[in-house]
């Protein structure tokens, strides 16, 4: 394992040890009597509470209040989250739950403004074959093919694996909240660049600023894994070795769409996730 990635995976379980700390609450049942203990498992309808003395107890959630139920959910849910990037080098945050995950494993027919995996095709033309999403720009669009996921939240960590094929260039791009939902930040993907770069606007009124650029040397037949965080005013992204950060006010804003974009011809991605995060304390 390599050094970043030791480093990443100690701050996380450092995180996560200093919230066990805090992880002791009171759990109330339906005839309201109430413990003080910790959830350590989730086993069907099971809840399994150890107390500050070290005993446990196997308790129905049916028996909990409502705020215990509630707290059990979002509970299994960070836990599933942590576990899926418990490989991934994660610097500025940790998973608090998964917003999106598709694979795109299952074939589909070319298609223009049309569902593909939950995910919605609206600029160029789009398939899955040979288990990964396919995006090729169309001459008649005059615009780079894009590939959206609409949702709602602020911090984000954001992976996926792309080939860039005969494609020139790939993009993942967030968009804000703001109707109709305006440009916000953007990490340019080119055989022999990376950049990272801050937008506002929309259509004609979009403006730009490049904010960090890397020279690199991407193989186009070659897979890369990408790993986006941003939290707060802070972008960082890693493409294979490849890293590089970015700060700006305008990246702390509330995300509302990413999108996959590429310009030319046979842009490959799989494994696509969105998460909710929040910073590494």
């Amino acid at each position: 394992m390599k050094i970043p990635i030791l480093i990443s995976l100690f701050a996380i379980l450092l995180h996560l040890s200093v919230q066990a700390e805090n992880t002791f609450r009171n759990w109330t049942n339906s005839e309201g009597r109430t413990i003080t203990a910790e959830l350590v498992e989730l086993k069907g309808d099971n809840a399994t509470l150890r107390m500050k003395n070290g005993r446990k107890y196997v308790v129905a959630l049916s028996t909990l209040s409502e705020e215990d139920r509630q707290y059990s959910a979002t509970w299994l849910e960070e836990k599933a989250a942590a576990e899926a990037l418990s490989g991934v080098d994660t610097k500025l945050g940790v998973p608090t739950g998964t917003i999106v995950e598709t694979t795109f494993d299952k074939d589909t027919p070319p298609t223009r403004k049309g569902d593909i995996a939950g995910w919605k095709a609206g600029i160029g033309e789009w398939q899955v074959a040979d288990g990964s999403l396919i995006g090729n720009e169309l001459p008649e669009d005059n615009h780079h093919s894009s590939l959206t996921y609409r949702f709602e939240a602020t911090d984000l960590i954001i992976t996926t694996t792309v080939m860039l094929g005969e494609a020139t260039q790939i993009a993942i791009a967030c968009r804000d909240t703001v109707p109709p939902n305006l440009h916000l930040g953007r990490l340019y993907i080119t055989p022999d660049k990376l950049w990272i770069q801050r937008m506002s606007g929309i259509a004609k009124t979009t403006k730009a600023e490049r904010l960090v650029t890397k020279e690199v040397n991407l193989k186009p037949d070659e897979w890369y894994d990408v790993t986006i965080e941003i939290i707060g005013d802070t972008y960082r992204a890693k493409v294979g070795k490849e890293e590089l950060e970015a700060s700006h006010s305008r990246f702390a804003d509330a995300k509302g769409i990413l999108a996959l974009v590429n310009k030319g011809q046979g842009a490959r991605f799989k494994d696509v996730a969105i998460r909710n995060a929040k910073p590494i304390e």
